[in-house]
């Protein structure tokens, strides 16, 4: 793992993996920097020097962040860092960084041996889903009549209320619809974590750790609940990823 670093640099984190790592030649991440490592016993924290620090942020850092952090995990474990995380060149990362928590630090790599995370978003087909409220509720079915041909000027109220039996009805279902996808692949995974639905639709958006030897039926059993349930929702499982939802604070 290359440790030619330029000391004059303010420096970029990525995250932190065991020392006798490697790091693949020629890669690069944010503003094409060169990935270096930084050592302190057991651990290295993956770097590289930045160029512009007053326009870090954009688009292109953050795929390069996760592209760095995912080609990583393909072939390590690695406890990714938060991105946008930056240590001035004068720092000391071994010492400040890295040294005061090394134990904890490879416990948990330790920990992710031979485990990638997965994320799998199931959402409901909202078109699908708003023809049978409309079946199901005499109200909405009223209230879709009337907006009918209509601008949304002249029927505002009518759609608000028509959306908000809407929202109110697809939290009502996920509760019960959930669990149940939940049940079925917690006995596949090594761990597991539940975000918080991000829109109405969501039905369950989970993070997995799975082992190499797990992978196959996990995927199976997402392709079995995705067919039975083909007309109402859609699965679509992302991975290898990073461990983003299983790494201690940093």
């Amino acid at each position: 793992m290359s440790d030619d670093i330029n000391t004059d640099s303010d420096k970029y984190l990525y995250g932190i993996v065991l020392a006798d790592s490697g790091l693949s030649e020629g890669t690069s991440g944010v503003q094409a920097g060169q990935l270096h490592a930084v050592g302190s016993g057991r651990v290295a924290a993956v770097v590289s020097d930045l160029v512009e620090t007053d326009i870090l942020g954009t688009p292109d850092d953050l795929k390069a962040h996760i592209a760095v952090l995912d080609g990583l995990a393909a072939t390590q474990p690695v406890l990714p860092l938060a991105f946008g995380t930056v240590i001035p060149a004068e720092a000391d990362i071994a010492g400040e960084v890295l040294a005061l928590r090394e134990a904890e630090y490879v416990e948990a790599l330790e920990g992710l041996a031979g485990l990638s995370q997965f994320t799998l978003l199931v959402r409901y087909d909202r078109d699908t889903i708003i023809r049978e409220i409309i079946l199901d509720n005499p109200e909405a079915a009223e209230l879709r009549e009337n907006i009918a041909g209509t601008d949304e000027d002249e029927t505002r109220n009518e759609r608000i209320r028509l959306g908000e039996i809407v929202v109110k009805t697809m939290e009502s279902w996920k509760t019960s619809e959930g669990p149940p996808i939940l049940n079925q692949l917690e006995p596949l995974t090594a761990d597991m974590s539940v975000r918080e639905s991000g829109q109405a639709e969501d039905v369950v958006e989970v993070a997995v750790l799975l082992s190499q030897e797990s992978l196959a039926e996990f995927d199976d059993t997402i392709d079995k609940l995705a067919e039975a349930n083909q007309d109402r929702m859609r699965f679509r499982l992302v991975g290898p990823q990073a461990p983003y939802d299983f790494v201690p604070e940093m």
